[in-house]
Order: structure tokens, then sequence, then C-alpha cells
């Protein structure tokens, strides 16, 4: 479609328009339901997050910054695993399960329990009744 100066027309259009996903779905206890969006605010606070900590070339650096960065290092490795190690040995300990954890699992252990006891009753009176019933076809 060219025109004799020079100009080409072209049809602007919705060419493969996006159809806006909820980042979210909230339900509520009502049965109604609420789609939050991202925001173009929430797209530029991800980035500039990103770009916080910008990697680091150690051999680059001079004495002070350097000793600097080795010792964060260091001490976040450290602290990391000192987190690790400490959540292990609660788990060992105990201090990390709820507090009356062992009164629900008897609850449920004697439940359990009752239930088997209840089934082998029913099972023995069952038999119990087969078995007078065939001692009196037997005897008739």
């Amino acid at each position: 479609m060219s025109n004799e100066r020079g100009f080409e027309n072209v049809e602007l259009g919705v060419i493969g328009k996006k159809k806006k996903v909820p980042r979210r779905v909230i339900h509520f206890v009502s049965g109604e339901t609420m789609e939050e969006y991202s925001t173009d605010e929430d797209e530029v606070d991800g980035l500039e997050k990103k770009d916080v900590l910008p990697t680091v070339d150690p051999t680059k650096l001079t004495w002070g910054p350097y000793l600097w960065f080795y010792m964060l290092r260091a001490a976040t490795s450290t602290l990391s695993v000192c987190d690790f190690l400490g959540e292990k040995i609660a788990s060992v300990l105990g201090i990390s399960t709820p507090k009356y954890q062992y009164a629900i699992d008897e609850y449920y252990r004697m439940k359990k329990e009752e239930e088997e006891e209840e089934e082998e009753n029913r099972m023995s009176e069952e038999a119990e009744r087969q078995y007078q019933q065939n001692k009196l076809q037997t005897d008739s």
C-alpha cells in the first residue's frame, strides 16, 4: 500500500493482545473469590531487588574490600551452617515438636486399638454364630 510520497499505510489493530493472568486468586469463606493482578510497580520492584547485590569479582578488589568480602562470606556461611545444625539438633531433642503432640499421638493410638478390638470382637462373634449354626445343622 504505497502512496506517491513514499509513505506506507499500516493497519493498526490489536495483534495478539495478551490476556492478563491473575497473580493469585483469593478464596473467601463466603464463597467469593478475588483475583489479584500484578501491577507495573510490582514488576519494577522485582527487577530492583535482583540488582541490589551485584556479583563481585574478588580478584579485582583492593586489600580492604577483599578482606571485608571474605569476612562477610565466612560469616554468612557460618550462620547458615549454625542455623541448619541448630534445627537438626532441636529436631533430635524433640524441641521442635508441638507441646502436647504425645497426648495427640496417644489418643489416636488408643482409638486405633479400640477399632481393632471391636473388629476382632465382631469377627469372633460372627465365627461363633456360624459355628452354632453349623452345629445345629449337623445335629438335625
